[in-house]
């Protein structure tokens, strides 16, 4: 009884201490996280860890996650690390998701993989004959499936298994062909042929194995790692909520995390690991008061997620929204692919549209356009968009990228 009465009372002692903070803390915390410190190669290796497992459209993660998180992306930085074999990518009903290596399960019977994610059983033909090579010899180079498709390319085959999630490769490059199919088709037959090459000459390909089921300490674990803070919203999509909390009660006893009510407008079960707590709380005592561009869709950008809308100043988390958060708080957005211009904080927009202007121009925002152009704006914003290097044409802003090759970085 007396240590039961120690145990509740130290429990107590240290959710006393615990001070509430405002949401735009969080927000700044999660948004400063986002931004790692390195090289571009340490950048997106830290990116893909952070993102590990997330479902997106394919498209999205060399458009928008991986440059609004990686200065000076290039697709070869993510071809190398892919090719390094700590990573591969796969295609399931949800998205593009990335994998680490030691979460396939090696020992799965593979035998009923001939169905793919997509529920379909694979056909016979040059696909089945390409499936079943890759089932008995394991990774393999595309040069040695062409007997295999009656003399022709396994391009089309190993295409549209990859498509139907059954096979992955250790380079990006099969996604951005699939990506890029529509173009191929009516492009010059000399441009087919090259696509078609470097297809073939990406790497190695091999079948998509089952990953290993996650228990619920490892999902809370990467859960951490992302959101740095676990309750009701950061784990909804994830983890079952009461499930999740019959762990974390134990590991509150045990001293491995501590709970309080550190963010306004989170559920008031709130959790960060302990060998965290003094960092964490540090920060969201006194955020750093950065100005950060990110795009609306990253984990990272908490804002109509796991925290609602400041009032006045909500927006949609969709591929084509980038947000600028000065401290974490909304300060504009650009939308329709920066079609359309919203102004939160007043203040803060000339910084804002500076800052924007460089990420633009460094391929860190909106990476695939060559241009901007703001059709919807406030009246006010005209002499902003002038100073960060807009240019009025008819009665639209337009910002031209000055660098034209990523490589000039």
């Amino acid at each position: 009884k007396l240590f039961d009465k120690a145990r509740m009372e130290t429990i107590k002692a240290r959710r006393r201490v615990i001070k509430t903070q405002p949401p735009e803390r969080y927000a700044s915390l999660l948004a400063s996280r986002a931004q790692a410190v390195g090289t571009p190669p340490e950048k997106l290796e830290a990116s893909i860890k952070a993102l590990i497992g997330l479902p997106y459209p394919p498209a999205v993660w060399e458009s928008v996650l991986l440059p609004g998180r990686v200065e000076n992306y290039r697709g070869e930085l993510l071809d190398t690390l892919l090719g390094s074999g700590k990573y591969f990518w796969r295609i399931g009903p949800d998205g593009l998701s990335f994998h680490a290596y030691g979460d396939i399960d090696w020992d799965a019977d593979l035998s009923e993989t001939g169905a793919g994610p997509d529920g379909n059983a694979i056909k016979d033909g040059g696909e089945k004959r390409v499936f079943d090579a890759l089932k008995k010899r394991g990774a393999s180079f595309a040069q040695r499936l062409v007997d295999l498709t009656d003399g022709e390319s396994p391009y089309e085959a190993l295409l549209s298994m990859a498509e139907n999630g059954r096979v992955t490769a250790d380079s990006f490059m099969p996604v951005r062909q699939l990506l890029s199919r529509e173009k191929y088709d009516v492009a010059p037959v000399h441009r087919r042929v090259k696509a078609r090459v470097m297809t073939i000459t990406a790497g190695r390909w091999e079948l998509t194995r089952p990953l290993k089921p996650l228990t619920v300490e490892q999902q809370l674990e990467r859960l951490f790692d992302r959101f740095i803070i676990v309750c009701r919203e950061t784990v909804q999509g994830v983890l079952d909520w009461p499930a999740a909390l019959n762990i974390l009660r134990v590991w509150e006893f045990t001293g491995r995390v501590r709970r309080g009510y550190f963010i306004e407008g989170l559920s008031g079960m709130q959790y960060i690991r302990d060998r965290e707590f003094a960092g964490v709380t540090a920060a969201l005592e006194e955020p750093d008061g950065r100005l950060v561009w990110l795009p609306a869709v990253d984990p990272a950008q908490p804002w109509g997620k796991s925290l609602a809308h400041l009032p006045g100043r909500s927006f949609i988390n969709v591929p084509g929204t980038t947000v600028a958060l000065v401290s974490g708080v909304p300060a504009a957005v650009l939308e329709r692919q920066g079609r359309t211009l919203r102004v939160f904080v007043a203040a803060a927009l000339p910084g804002a549209l500076k800052a924007f202007a460089n990420a633009f121009n460094y391929r860190r925002l909106f990476p695939q356009s060559s241009r901007i152009t703001v059709k919807d704006y406030p009246k006010d914003a005209e002499e902003a968009l002038v100073r960060a290097g807009f240019t009025r044409e008819m009665q639209d802003y337009v910002l031209y990228r000055s660098i034209s090759n990523p490589k000039d970085f």
